[in-house]
Parts: structure tokens; sequence; C-alpha cells
């Protein structure tokens, strides 16, 4: 049975491989890490309490990690079920991170009675000036969406505030993760930390009514984070909110910005989405009729297996080719980095792809290079070393090895467009498609 009690204590082990952990997910991992409002973190010894949407399984944990820029080492509170596994559990519980069980997942009685346990532990951190991060929808879902909040974090809070006779004065650090994809290697992440707030206003009704008093937290809780995320409220035509996201914030920022980071296209989406529910509201009428045109538009790209982005994209033979000439010269750089970074890249995507709910891909694929791809950079070292017969030049090589791992994904990608490219240039003079450059342009007169 594996102790949680000292979760809470800080770890010199942590301190010696931040730097690396850092390195690796903010510099390596992800294309673009951004983070915006670390002016309102908590100073260090304030208890704070960390709630965050979950588009991207353990890897939110990470990420939440990564956007502090001292050494704070937050605990977080992960669904029980992942912790039925004994070795999964000792990586979870170096990690920091807690169980807690629900209904539907647990192992009976006895399993949710150790949510006592862990709420407990959970308060004495708070109680001790340290951080707790929890997920209050209490699962994770791909969508871009918010959606219901349970009753763990206020049920922590509330017990928190208690233990320390009311005098806590626990601060709720609301922060807004949201990815370009989540599945996939280099691409961007934002994390938005909202102002923190407090629920003092709550106490009182706490003493008489703790379930009222749940309510009403995440209530406040729930319409605090619903001003940062994007969230698509309208199910039944999510997936044409959700093309419209991408494909209006692509246009306008190409045409309206100069220099621009991921918290640029967040907001433009956050505005296409608000554009897109004031015209359901205002004008019921054009509302059907954007989403029928929609609908037809994303039907007709996969039907022909083409991407929004090179829709009445103007292309040239001459300029395909040249590009195409230029893939073949680079290609060389291309093999060598796939020689030295194949293994530790296709490796965890054969492993990631057995798994059932592709939400945990991302996580699989970090955690394990994490892990394993310093080994493989000693073993490339060892080898390159006793072939050359000099450490200096072994050790050239293993950093030409690594950085070439960008090289080789890169390549990966352009030729992977170029291939897209070509295809939609032989195709752009039929039916099909003139009809698909004439939907967009319908669509977008919308906007």
């Amino acid at each position: 049975m594996i102790d949680f009690n000292n979760i809470g204590k800080h770890s010199y082990t942590w301190d010696i491989i931040m730097p690396y952990y850092r390195f690796a997910l903010r510099d390596a991992y992800f294309k673009e890490f951004v983070v915006v409002g670390r002016e309102n973190i908590p100073p260090p010894g304030m208890p704070a309490f960390i709630i965050a949407n979950h588009q991207n399984s353990a890897l939110d944990g990470l990420v939440i990690v990564g956007m502090f820029k001292d050494f704070r080492q937050p605990v977080f509170l992960a669904r029980g079920d992942v912790f039925k596994n004994n070795i999964v559990a000792k990586i979870l519980r170096f990690w920091r991170v807690m169980p807690t069980f629900r209904l539907k997942d647990s192992g009976g009685k006895s399993d949710l009675m150790k949510n006592l346990e862990t709420f407990q532990i959970a308060a004495h951190i708070l109680k001790t000036g340290g951080v707790i991060g929890m997920f209050p929808e209490a699962m994770h879902q791909e969508g871009r969406y918010l959606g219901t909040f349970k009753k763990g974090v206020p049920r922590i809070c509330f017990e928190a505030e208690e233990a320390a006779d009311y005098e806590l004065n626990l601060q709720i650090l609301p922060v807004n993760l949201h990815y370009s994809n989540i599945h996939n290697f280099r691409e961007k992440v934002l994390v938005e930390i909202g102002k923190p707030f407090g629920f003092s206003e709550f106490l009182e009704i706490y003493k008489n009514n703790p379930n009222e008093a749940y309510l009403q937290f995440n209530e406040k809780a729930r319409t605090i984070f619903k001003s940062m995320v994007l969230d698509i409220e309208d199910t039944e035509h999510y997936e044409e909110y959700n093309l419209l996201r991408e494909m209006i914030r692509r246009y306008r920022i190409k045409n309206n910005y100069k220099k621009y980071n991921y918290f640029d296209e967040f907001k433009e989406e956050k505005k296409v989405i608000s554009e897109i529910d004031t015209l359901k509201e205002e004008t019921p009428e054009r509302f059907e009729t954007l989403m029928t045109e929609t609908k037809q538009y994303a039907e007709g790209l996969k039907k022909l297996n083409l991407r929004d982005w090179l829709v009445n994209k103007k292309l040239t033979g001459f300029g395909l080719i040249f590009k195409t000439l230029l893939m073949v010269l680079f290609s060389p750089f291309f093999l060598f980095g796939f020689i030295n970074n194949a293994i530790p890249c296709l490796v965890p995507n054969m492993l990631s792809k057995k798994i059932k709910d592709k939400v945990f891909m991302g996580s699989i694929r970090y955690v394990l290079g994490f892990i394993f791809y310093p080994v493989w950079c000693l073993l490339i070292l060892l080898v390159a070393s006793l072939i050359s017969g000099s450490f200096i030049v072994g050790l050239s090589y293993t950093v030409l090895a690594f950085l070439s791992l960008f090289v080789y994904y890169r390549y990966r990608v352009t030729t992977l467009k170029l291939w897209h490219s070509w295809r939609y240039f032989l195709k752009r003079r039929t039916g099909e498609v003139e009809e698909l450059k004439n939907l967009k342009s319908r669509i977008l007169l919308f906007f």
C-alpha cells in the first residue's frame, strides 16, 4: 500500500531534475509554450488551489508545473482508477499525484472512504502554505468546451479553511490550458493564469449547509472559468463551430497580424465563437445557413481528403516544383535525423496507438521521451566515442543527433504538407473543388 501522507514534503530529487524537466517540456516537446498572467500567481508560502480545464490527461499537470519560474512543487489529485496498477501508482506518487475515487470507477465504499484521507492530506498541505492542483471537471475530454464542475474542489477548500479555523485565506487560482493539438509533438500550448479569488462569502453557508456552499462555490468558479476558456456550448453544431474556429482564425491571423503568438490565436478563436453565438441569438436564419454551408464544406473536405488551409490558396506549378526540389536537396539531413531518432520516436508512437483513450497519447509520448531519450543520447555518445576514438567527437555527434530530431520532425511535417499541396493543385479546377472554393468564400462573408 502506497503511503501518501508525506507527499506534500519538499523533494530535493525534484529540484535536481527540474531544469531538465522544464527544458524537455517547454523547449523540446512544445514548439511554443506561452504563459500569460504569471503576476497572478500567489507568492510562495501562501496557500493556493489551482483549478484548470482538463484536455490533455497527465500532460495538463506537467504543463501547470512548468508554468512556475520558482521551485514550487504542487500536489495534484487525479482519478483513482489509474492507481490500480502498483507500478503506475508509484510513478504517480513520485510525480506528486494522489488518487480520488468516483463512484462509477471505484471499487466500492472502501475506495470512496479513501477520499476522506486524500482530502485531509490535501487540506493539511494547504494549511502549511502548499499548492494543490485539481481539475474540477473530474475527467479529461478532448473537446473545446467546459464540462460540469464536481464537488471535490470545494470540499477540499472548505475542509482546509475549517481546519485552519477559517483564517487560511485560501486563494483559488484558475488556469486555462489551450493546445493547438493534444496528440502531436512540437505543437503549441497556452497557459493563461487568471486572477486568484477567494470564497469567504460562502463560509457561513458552509457551516450550516455544506452542499449548498459547494454548489455556490462551483457556480462562482465556473463563471470565472467560462470567461477564460474557449467554450463551445452548442453540442449539436460542435463540429461546425470547431471547423469555423480554425478556419476564421487562420484567415484573420494571416491578413491582420505581422507578429503574433499563440495567445493572439486563442483570442481570435474566442472572438469567432462569440460571433457565432451572437449570430445564433440575433439572426437564427443566417446562423442555420452558416451551419448548413459549413457542414457541406466539411463533408467536401473529407470526401476529397483536402485540408482547409489549402482551399483558395494560390499555388503555382513552379512553386511546388521548387519546394519539391528543396525537399530532395535537404533529404540527407532528414536521413541523418531518421537514423539517429527513429527508434526513440517510433517506439512511443507504437505504444501510444495501443491505448484506447487517445487523449493519453501526448502524455505517453512525452513521459517516455522524458525518461528514455537521455538514455538514447548516452548510448549514441558511447558508440560515437568508441568508433571515433575521441570523446569530443562523440559529444559533438550526440549534440548534432539531438538537434537533428527537430529537423527530422519538421521535414516530415513539411513533406506531408507538400503532398497535400500537390493533391490540391492537381484537383483545383475540378467541379467539386470549385464548389468547395465557393462555399468557403460564402462562409467567410459571415465574418
